[in-house]
């Protein structure tokens, strides 16, 4: 371990680290602790290595006690730490307990220089399993660390391309001489001097590649499963012989350990001298680690000033760089005399040279190509009188002179990588970019600057670097541009560049096109050829397909290679045609991603046989069959169904032998078909047909097929109801580096967790987790994390709230880049990630849904369509009834315990379900308790309608000024539209009270008055007569009424323009003090009535009276109190007034009552204004009996126990007690019994009863009307 201090490292305090392969580390505080410890090198006074790649840093503990843990997730292999604080303790103290866990590694070096060494291994069989590991630390230059080849020549061999390591593979074919050869490549800088860590592992023709700890799978091309490797391995290099097959014929220089093949250590064979082992050149046992000196740029002012040489007439200077910028300035210097100036700078990824000077034409040109790949690059420039020249790496042929007029006189100063501010005090005048890399072995006037005196501020300036490290970053290794996507980076981030790939976004994760032609009907295209993706951001590439869009379905149409009649002969069972079907434009697994998300789809077979056999028995192997889905075979053909081995004629028994089950199978010298629909959605698509009986001279068979058509998205529609604190487990999410979700929700609750993963513990008490949740009735929310803390992002709605029973539409993403969240068609909440950050979705605990870990804060309501990566999570298949989910989105209204009763509203909360009573003129659970007021006489009520037609007219007009939810201008609702259901309505569904998505804002029924019909419902009791029970005026002399005549009879009378209408409603009295009940509904000219429980009647008005109950006024009960002209026959019964209850009075959608006895207190002016009272009016329930007895929901009642509730009785001896005592009574009461009976001369002089028979009583008499009132005023 190595501390740089600045009087040297030469005090021991820690012995030294020896290389081993490292796991975890552990930091431990202590209070005590007076600083940080000083560590020494290998050597006395060297300076450290260049550190190693690291991907994020690690949390120390918070106190002196506790011990935090950091897991790696890829070992590493050190002998140097270098320990970097970042952030100090917010308590003022540091102090520092490092433990680290690993295990020792045994080194064996091998150095190369230009030379190869050739080991043989011992010649064996062909084997289908092949390993071979090693690690390298790449000398700067393209070459083969090591190769294997076979005796026919094939070749297996990893090597180091320019600092790109690659594996190819050519396991051969018995046809093509190389349709066998394999090129894979992986990691981008490994000319890094660090050693890296190579393993190839082959299983038959599955490869895992692995560089780093980050593994390549690939599938070698040919044939072979084997790989006969039974010549030769080489180490270093090849031979000449063998280098006319690779494209890379350098060999390897540099070091090499532990170089493993088939779990033998080839290079501890090589240190041994055995003997089977063959040196070529000079082999070194010992690696040298380089001592550089490179100087990092990372800031953005940096810069490097050293001085130079003044006035001479030859300006050289010379530098190594690398860097990923495509910008930057590399060296500016003002030449003596005050000449000029003279700029290199990097530019689109070449050095440009300027020379500017006064009074003349700038010089200006450029060399080199792409030099910001990464890679170090020497530049060498030299100008003097006339003359300027500039070379990059050496290379011959790369070199630049230009001659052109130019007098040279060297300045004081060099900068290099930037000028710093302010630039008029140093003399640096640039408008470039400063650089942003690495630079080493800076040499000015031909003399090499000492990196260590400016760093020790004895010679020239810097700021913003660092000395003796780069720290350049390779961000596109692994590449984190997903589907294909080109990785550009620069020195702090990098850029995605997704054309042509079918994807977008930072990452290149997000899908460019629809899933199916279903989404495109929805979206309003017609029919023609579409690109599609039925997986989403899933690995599979779209494809085009042709969209046959009907009006209410849209088939997705894939063409093949086999339309055409495909002739087979010469074919045996042991010997079969393999029929293999492309589709066009699309793999296998492209076309069966499209089947499994169809609803429905088809493809038609026919084969047709001329003395050839099909099946021939229906238990037997078959003769030919076809593959679909997953490579399974499949023996049943067109027409016929699954399981059965069949064809479709062997289904009706209407085959040529009805003995078999196939026409073919009849063996005849003639042409026979066979022929169906296959559709069997999950066997599909046909992938391959194999015939196997055509062997015969006079056999032969003839196939074809045609496209696979589909419709229909059974994902959209997966859907599942959490009914209680239910949970679904799933397969932890193992999404890599990028992860998106989304689903649709409904729901009445105001929170609840929609899915959450938790990972194992990173930190002493943090784990990384990802969480979608409803936090409130407004807000939705996506937490995670990633190893950063918690980060959380938030989608609040101001004008609706997400809990309204509606659907909506959820999604996240979380990569390198950002994280984002959406709901509905809602702006996107998005979160930059921070720069370095290096995350892996991977976890190792069940992924919840419905709730978070352990069942807690569940979620109750309905989810569907819900993918993780375009994998559609089967929700529907886990419903469970005895854990609180189901299938579809079913609650509980939709079969209710008891329905709500006069025309109230169920609402569900899915878990119970509760009754919207605002609409009538009720109220209770189940708006079943009667609301009414008890009238004196004289007594009377007055409800104005004008006030409540302007209270709903300003109601109307706040809800079209409103914006409706998920609604974006010019959006055709789809199926993607919360609240969008094509073509179902749930149990209980009903027209909404107000707007909602995707629905017209005339749907709404509110408390607007129709002036074509008429609600009316009330109940009353009375003993009085004459009275007006309701009237409903109007500003022209329309009117309704509901009286009670002389006689006690019910009448009905109706003033609808000039002719009026009158209806005998009973012809009883109804002033019996019983209650009464009266519905009345009038739709223009028909009439609905019903009193009591007799049977509904139906009358209709003649033509000369009018539909229109014109200009509505008041609403008057009791008594009508109106100005101006009354009919004779209403005034006739106006006087002296009602006197009895009325209850449950409605009209339309106003219940004067209820807003009278329910209205909030204090009373406000505008139902002051509505509402007029006149008397006394106190309230009463009129005698009238709910409709049921309430019963509370378990749900909802805190006493309620199951029925399995373990109750243990304690108290049996108390039972016991009580038993003896009520025998002991009841023997009492017998023995009085018989005394009794046997004296009946002690009896009184009146009639004497039996103890046992009870005394008659009267006919019990009804109460008198006097009493009637005050019992119904006590109700």
């Amino acid at each position: 371990m190595c501390f740089p201090t600045p009087d040297g490292c030469d005090e021991e305090l820690v012995g030294p680290l020896y290389a081993r392969s490292l796991g975890a580390s552990s930091y431990y505080g202590l209070f005590t602790t007076p600083r940080f410890a000083r560590l020494h090198g290998e050597l006395a006074c060297t300076r450290c290595p260049p550190p190693a790649h690291q991907d994020g840093t690690f949390f120390g503990n918070v106190n002196e006690s506790a011990v935090v843990r950091h897991d790696l997730h890829y070992h590493f292999t050190a002998r140097y730490i270098r320990i970097v604080p970042l952030a100090w303790n917010p308590r003022g103290k540091i102090g520092l307990r490092l433990g680290l866990y690993g295990c020792p590694v045994r080194h064996t070096l091998l150095r190369r220089r230009r030379r190869h060494l050739v080991p043989l291994p011992a010649r064996g069989q062909p084997e289908p399993v092949g390993r071979v590991r090693l690690q390298l630390q790449d000398g700067g230059e393209r070459g083969a660390p090591a190769a294997l080849r076979g005796r026919p020549g094939r070749l297996r061999d990893a090597r180091a391309a320019g600092g790109a390591s690659a594996a190819a593979h050519e396991p051969g074919s018995p046809i093509q001489p190389r349709p066998g050869h394999t090129t894979v490549s992986a990691g981008g800088v490994l000319n890094d001097q660090h050693w890296h860590y190579v393993r190839v592992d082959r299983f038959g023709r599955d490869v895992n590649f692995t560089l780093d700890g980050y593994v390549q799978r690939f599938v070698l091309n040919g044939d072979f499963e084997r790989l006969n490797l039974d010549g030769e391995m080489f180490i270093g290099g090849l031979v000449r012989a063998a280098q006319k097959n690779l494209a890379y014929r350098h060999n390897f220089r540099g070091c090499m350990e532990n170089v493993i093949f088939n779990r033998v250590n080839i290079a501890d064979l090589a240190v041994r001298r055995h003997s089977r082992i063959t040196f070529e050149g000079k082999v070194a046992f010992r690696c040298l680690d380089p001592v550089p000196h490179p100087i990092n740029f990372g800031g953005p002012h940096n810069f490097v000033q050293v001085p130079g040489f003044p006035r001479r007439g030859r300006l050289a200077v010379s530098f190594r760089f690398r860097t990923w910028d495509l910008t930057g300035l590399l060296l500016f210097s003002r030449l003596g005399d005050r000449l000029g100036h003279v700029e290199l700078m990097l530019s689109e990824g070449q050095v440009n040279v300027s020379i500017a000077q006064s009074g003349r034409k700038k010089l200006q040109f450029a060399a080199g190509y792409r030099l910001n790949d990464g890679f170090w690059h020497e530049v060498n420039f030299a100008a003097q009188e006339n003359h300027a020249v500039i070379s990059i790496d050496d290379v011959e042929g790369a070199e630049v002179r230009v001659s052109y007029p130019l007098l040279i006189r060297t300045g004081t100063s060099y900068f290099f990588g930037g000028c710093p501010k302010p630039a008029t005090r140093w003399g640096c005048h640039s408008n470039q970019t400063a650089f942003h890399g690495c630079m080493e072995l800076l040499k000015v006037d031909g003399q090499l600057v000492n990196l260590t005196l400016v760093e020790g501020r004895r010679l020239g300036h810097y700021a913003e670097v660092l000395f003796d490290t780069c720290g350049i970053t390779d961000r596109c290794s692994p590449n984190m541009c997903e589907h294909d996507g080109r990785c550009y980076q620069s020195w702090d981030d990098f850029i995605c560049y997704c054309e042509l790939t079918g994807y977008k976004g930072e990452t290149c994760h997000q899908p460019l096109y629809k899933e199916s032609c279903e989404a495109y009907r929805l979206s309003g295209k017609t029919s023609g050829n579409f690109t599609i993706d039925p997986d989403g951001s899933g690995p599979l590439k779209p494809f085009v397909v042709y969209c046959d869009i009907r009006e209410n379905r849209a088939w997705t149409v894939v063409r093949h290679d086999r339309l055409w009649t495909t002739r087979v002969t010469g074919s045996s069972m042991e010997r079969p045609f393999l029929g293999a079907v492309q589709y066009w434009n699309a793999s296998w697994e492209e076309v069966s991603a499209l089947a499994n998300a169809s609803q429905h789809c088809e493809q038609w077979i026919e084969f047709s046989c001329y003395n050839s056999r099909l099946l021939n028995t229906a238990g037997g192997y078959p003769y030919s069959f076809w593959i679909g889905r997953n490579e399974e075979q499949h023996f049943y053909w067109g027409g016929s169904q699954p399981g059965i081995q069949r064809c479709a004629c062997g289904l009706d028994r209407s085959c040529v032998d009805p003995a078999l089950f196939c026409n073919c199978d009849a063996d005849q010298p003639q042409w026979r078909t066979d022929k169906g629909l296959l559709t069997f959605v999950d066997h599909l698509p046909v992938t391959q047909v194999v015939v196997g009986d055509t062997n015969r001279s006079t056999s032969e068979a003839q196939f074809f097929l045609r496209p696979l058509r589909c419709y229909g998205d059974r994902n959209s529609w997966n859907t599942i109801s959490f009914h209680t604190g239910a949970a679904l487990r799933f397969p932890p999410i193992r999404a890599n580096h990028s992860l998106d979700v989304s689903f649709y929700f409904r729901t009445s609750a105001p929170s609840g967790v929609f899915l959450e993963n938790m990972g194992g513990p990173y930190c002493q008490w943090r784990r990384p987790y990802v969480r979608v949740e409803l936090n409130t009735s407004r807000d939705v929310v996506f937490a995670f994390d990633v190893g950063n803390g918690d980060e959380n992002l938030t989608v609040h709605s101001d004008d609706f709230e997400f809990n309204d029973d509606e659907w909506h539409l959820v999604r996240a993403e979380i990569n390198v880049k950002q994280a984002r969240l959406r709901v509905d068609h809602r702006p996107w909440v998005l979160r930059p990630m921070p720069l370095q950050t290096y995350i892996w979705l991977e976890y190792d605990q069940p992924l919840y849904v419905g709730s978070a870990e352990l069942k807690r804060r569940p979620f109750v309501g309905c989810l569907r369509a819900m993918r993780l990566n375009g994998v559609t999570l089967n929700l529907e298949g886990r419903a469970n009834a005895s854990e609180g989910t189901s299938p579809n989105c079913t609650g509980r209204c939709a079969h209710p315990r008891f329905p709500c009763f006069h025309g109230g509203r169920c609402v569900e909360r899915y878990s119970y379900y509760t009754c919207d009573c605002d609409l009538t003129a009720f109220d209770g659970p189940y708006c079943n308790h009667d609301i009414g007021g008890f009238f004196e006489p004289g007594t009377w009520m007055r409800y104005n309608l004008q006030s409540a037609l302007r209270s709903a007219a300003r109601e109307f007009s706040h809800m079209l000024s409103r914006p409706v939810p998920g609604y974006e201008p010019g959006y055709i609702p789809g199926y993607d539209t919360p609240g969008y259901v094509p073509g179902y309505h749930g149990p209980g569904y009903r027209l909404p009270d107000y707007p909602r998505p995707g629905r017209p804002v005339p749907g709404y029924r509110g408390p607007v008055y129709n002036v074509t019909g008429e609600e009316v419902s009330f109940s009353f009791s009375t003993h009085s007569a004459p009275a007006i029970l309701l009237y409903v005026s109007s500003f022209v002399g329309d009117y309704m009424a509901v009286l009670i005549k002389d006689d006690g009879t019910l009448q009905l009378r109706y003033q609808l323009g000039t002719s009026p209408y009158v209806y005998q409603l009973t012809t009883r009295p109804v002033t019996d003090g019983q209650p009464h009940s009266v519905n009345i509904t009038r739709v223009y000219r028909n009439l609905f009535i019903q009193v009591d429980y007799f049977p509904l009647s139906e009358q209709k008005f003649s033509l000369l009276v009018d539909s229109q109950l014109d200009s509505p006024k008041a609403l008057y009960l009791g008594r009508v109190m109106e100005t101006g002209v009354i009919d004779p026959e209403i005034q006739r019964y106006n006087t002296p007034g009602f006197s009895g209850c009325l209850s449950g009075v409605r009209f339309n959608n106003v219940a004067p009552l209820k807003t009278h006895f329910r209205a909030p207190r204090p009373v406000t002016t505008e139902l002051a204004e509505a509402l007029r009272v006149q008397g006394e009016l106190s309230e009463s329930n009129c005698g009238a009996m709910p409709r049921l007895v309430s019963e509370v929901p378990p749900e909802l009642d805190p006493w309620y126990l199951p029925p399995d509730f373990p109750y243990y009785h304690d108290d049996g001896w108390v039972a016991i007690l009580l038993g003896f005592l009520v025998a002991f009574l009841l023997l009492g009461d017998i023995w009085l019994l018989l005394a009794g009976s046997a004296h009946p001369k002690d009896a009184p002089p009146h009639q004497v009863w039996p103890l046992a028979v009870a005394k008659p009583h009267g006919v019990e008499k009804g109460p008198s009307a006097a009493s009637i009132p005050a019992a119904a005023r006590g109700e």
